[in-house]
């Protein structure tokens, strides 16, 4: 009975989703016209929802679970495979049994919420606000609304909560008085002169303790930089927020408002279906879960993501001495790694030192100050998301998105030109040196063969090896990211300074630098190295696995190509080199754009970006590029400043001086000294 009643309001086919409401409206249309089939379908769902127990439903479908992300992942995996025993009696296995297809809640929601309304008024329901105390249904939402209350305040005074905002476990805290409250309104409810209106004084009043409740949410997410996050406080805000937008539904429910009648339980009754049939998602799960941590991951990337993007001659310069003194030491690592694949060694031990030497080059170039090319996405992709947040699609305002655009690509060209001004010539030199010393060349002809076939664009995978390459950098993006938040949310720093042990070794000033530096720097270290393991490993597991797995970057294929020049026997083939030069540029282009992509997707993702002005965009990038090409490759000169008039400045200055702020209240509290 229950699934046939379905049947004849789905559509037969998902992409038909308006034939349910022409079927319901069929439906409606008959109930009304057979008085005794609207009386028996009536008498049948009230029985059923009579003797079923629907708090567990009420309060569990589509809301978060209290496991943590992994088991919970690990759950909803297996309850796909092997769906869960429901208990017989609760409703839970009713929605399971009758909403069985996981897309029936899309044509559950196109038919609009007036048009269930509609339905329910034809069946001659009563509303939770009009229903007698003692009412089955309207104990249960009672039942609901009490254990919504309850895991409120449970879950508001978890550790992880509580260490962010210490006041929360406070008596008079509103997730303390909201729990007191909902007591007192339950007591109270069976009196007579109890008003079922949101004009009730215990209903407003629980209410304001409900917002003053979400207002600390708030607060906690605000405050993510100097709080930090986690997938464990990341749950816990996404249960507090959903268990408090399930109590108000319900309060809603039972007390009278404006508006058609059932249009709230119709809403409601639409979102289960939605949550019945998405219960076992992993998308979902993984949607909900890490947008909140991706944020603060590219929120710390970000912070440091201005340095990458330059503005003016003077800093595109600087980005350029940068530049070449990192490509000076990848020149050298070019080197070392060469020497290194000319030994005998065994897969692991070739990978440890290929890591090795990646690690230890990319923490040098940053203990030097220096840059690596295509590394300056992962911080910069957030600081365009958020331009995108702002912008959205009004022309005035994409336009300033574009201006980044332009710069963070005049800024990743200089980086490019200056490492490889660098490595090649430094390899070339270093390869040429050592066989001036020994007589002997330093890459044979076999090696050099090998490098100019793995430079090659077209006969080899160089560019699907840039690729790989592109997609570590983003990952390397995301652990700096990742530690960088980890030192705010583990207070790292202070933990270093209050350590007992540490303070005994050091002075009190060498470990508060220690610390500063730790705070300063743990996300670009941590990256740094493990973008060396990703590099360095990539070559041998693809060997080991049989794979033609790899790794291709534009500044060490620059000194690679060095080192083959250096053990070419003249003259020169033109078509070879030509070839070679092509293909480092394609690399340092693949590199750049496969990192970059996956960094700006994944900020555009944390903030929930709606990239709709796509093609606005590309149009206009293309008109600023066809009207201003240099933009793109070389700053403009810097700006002087405004030329001022110190007499006509000093009664502003001392105007300003009259206005009450933080000098004057310094000044004042001088003075009451």
């Amino acid at each position: 009975m229950r699934r046939r009643l379905t049947y004849t309001a789905r559509p037969s086919s998902t992409a038909a989703p308006e034939q349910s409401a022409e079927k319901l409206n069929l439906l409606i249309y008959t109930l009304r016209d057979d008085e005794r089939l609207c009386n028996a379908l009536r008498d049948y769902i009230y029985r059923l929802f009579e003797s079923r127990n629907s708090i567990r439903a009420f309060t569990e479908l589509g809301v978060q679970s209290f496991r943590g992300f992994f088991s919970e992942s690990r759950r909803k995996l297996s309850y796909k495979f092997l769906p869960p025993a429901y208990p017989e009696n609760g409703l839970m296995q009713d929605l399971y049994y009758v909403f069985r297809k996981r897309k029936d809640y899309r044509w559950v929601e196109h038919i609009p919420a007036a048009k269930w309304a509609e339905l329910f008024a034809t069946l001659g329901y009563r509303e939770p606000h009009e229903l007698p105390p003692g009412h089955p249904a309207l104990l249960q939402l009672l039942n609901c609304i009490l254990v919504l209350s309850q895991r409120i305040t449970a879950i508001g005074l978890e550790p992880e909560i509580v260490g962010k905002m210490p006041e929360i476990e406070l008596f008079d805290s509103p997730f303390m008085v909201q729990s007191r409250e909902i007591s007192e309104y339950l007591r109270h409810f069976d009196e007579l002169d109890f008003e079922r209106t949101t004009e009730n004084d215990d209903y407003r009043h629980i209410t304001v303790m409900l917002a003053q409740c979400e207002d600390y949410i708030q607060q906690i997410r605000k405050g993510k930089s100097k709080f930090g996050t986690s997938l464990s406080l990341s749950q816990s805000i996404i249960r507090l927020t959903q268990n408090i937008e399930r109590l108000r539904v319900f309060l809603k429910l039972i007390h009278a408002t404006e508006g058609a009648a059932f249009e709230d339980e119709a809403r409601f009754f639409q979102q289960l279906i939605r949550a019945e049939n998405k219960k076992y998602s992993l998308r979902q799960h993984f949607n909900q879960n890490l947008s909140y941590l991706a944020f603060q991951i590219t929120e710390h990337t970000g912070k440091k993501g201005a340095y990458y993007i330059t503005s003016t001659r003077s800093e595109y310069w600087k980005m350029f001495r940068s530049a070449l003194g990192g490509g000076f030491i990848v020149g050298f690592l070019a080197i070392i790694k060469t020497v290194i694949s000319s030994q005998a060694l065994s897969l692991f031990s070739r990978a440890f030192q290929y890591s090795m030497n990646y690690s230890l080059g990319f923490i040098l170039i940053q203990f030097t100050h220096s840059t690596l090319a295509t590394k300056q996405p992962a911080m910069t992709a957030s600081k365009v998301a958020a331009a995108l947040d702002i912008s959205k699609v009004r022309e005035e305002n994409m336009k300033n998105l574009v201006e980044m655009i332009v710069r963070l690509w005049r800024t990743q060209t200089v980086a490019f030109a200056g490492n490889i001004l660098f490595a090649f010539p430094v390899a070339y030199a270093v390869a040429w040196g050592i066989e001036y010393a020994s007589g002997a060349p330093f890459a044979s002809g076999s090696k050099v063969e090998k490098i100019i076939h793995d430079l090659h664009p077209v006969d080899s995978l160089a560019l699907f090896h840039a690729a790989i390459a592109g997609v570590f950098l983003f990952l390397a993006g995301l652990i700096s990211g990742y530690y960088d938040n980890r030192n705010v949310y583990s207070k790292i720093p202070r933990r270093i300074r209050e350590h007992r042990r540490l303070q005994r070794i050091f002075s009190t000033a060498r470990l508060d630098g220690i610390a500063t530096y730790v705070e300063n720097n743990l996300g670009a270290l941590a990256g740094n190295f493990f973008l060396g393991i990703f590099l360095g490993s990539m070559g041998p597991i693809g060997y080991f696995l049989g794979l033609p797995l790899d790794i291709r970057h534009v500044t060490f294929a620059s000194g690679n190509f060095g080192i083959a020049l250096a053990g070419m026997e003249a003259p020169f083939d033109t078509a070879v080199i030509l070839w070679s030069l092509l293909g480092i540029a394609l690399i340092g282009l693949v590199n750049f754009i496969v990192s970059y992509g996956l960094t700006t997707a994944m900020a555009m993702k944390s903030r929930n970006v709606d990239f709709k002005g796509t093609r606005l965009l590309l149009r206009l990038l293309l008109q600023r590029f066809f009207s201003r090409p240099q933009d793109f490759f070389w700053a403009p000169k810097d700006q002087p400043p405004p030329e001022t008039d110190e007499s006509a400045m000093k009664p502003l200055k001392d105007k300003a001086d009259d206005v009450p702020g933080e000098g004057q209240n310094r000044s004042g509290e001088q003075a009451g000294k």
